[in-house]
Formats: C-alpha cells, structure tokens, sequence
C-alpha cells in the first residue's frame, strides 16, 4: 500500500499552518495581557511615588511664641527631652504624644540635627 506523497505533504501543511496560527494567537493573548499588567504596573509605582503626604518632616510649621526648638544631639530621646521640658504635674507619656504629633513624628526615634519643636 504506496501513500501518494502530495497528500501526506498537504496533511503536514494544514497541521504547521493550524499549530502555527493558534501559536501566534496565544503569543499574542499572551503579548497582550503582559503589555496591559506593565502598564498598571507602572502606573501604580509612579502614582506612589508622586504622593506626598502632610506627616512628613518637611511640612512642620513654624514654632509658635509659647514653643521652643530643639535641635537633637547624639544620645537624645524624645523621652529625655520631654522630662527637660516638663513640669512634674503633667504625665510624660502624653507630652512626648504631644511632641510627636506636633513635629509629625512616625516613630519616637531621633536623628542627630534634626530641629523639633516642643509645645507648652
């Protein structure tokens, strides 16, 4: 039994052209889907870079006549500097709170040179 050549050659032609047309259309789903999550990817990121917001350092306001600033040497703690600046009758936990809030403080860490303000 002697298949003729050219029918077993168009059978492969078919196959290649289906396998290479559907190939091509998921590489472009594919190709599609990635080109679309990069986009809001970066658009997301640069979205979050561009955000500011009002607790950041930058933004404090100007001391007022009852404040005092302080400038933050090696070795101090809000801690320190809120029992310098406080009078027995009032509870340290709140006036550091008070200290915090009004320098826009995330954290009670302290870096050597930075100026905080400290309310009365």
């Amino acid at each position: 039994m002697m298949m003729n050549p050219a029918f077993y050659k168009s059978i492969h032609k078919e196959d290649a052209v289906k396998s290479f047309k559907s190939r091509s259309n998921i590489v472009t789903r594919h190709a599609f889907k990635l080109v679309v999550s990069a986009a809001v990817f970066v658009l997301l990121f640069t979205s979050f870079l561009m955000m500011r917001t009002n607790a950041s350092s930058d933004h404090i306001e100007a001391a007022a006549l009852n404040e005092e600033t302080v400038v933050v040497t090696a070795g101090d703690t809000l801690w320190g500097i809120a029992d310098r600046y406080l009078d027995g009758s009032k509870d340290i936990r709140q006036y550091i709170y008070k200290i915090k809030e009004r320098n826009h403080l995330s954290t009670v860490e302290l870096r050597p040179g930075q100026i905080i303000i400290i309310p009365q």
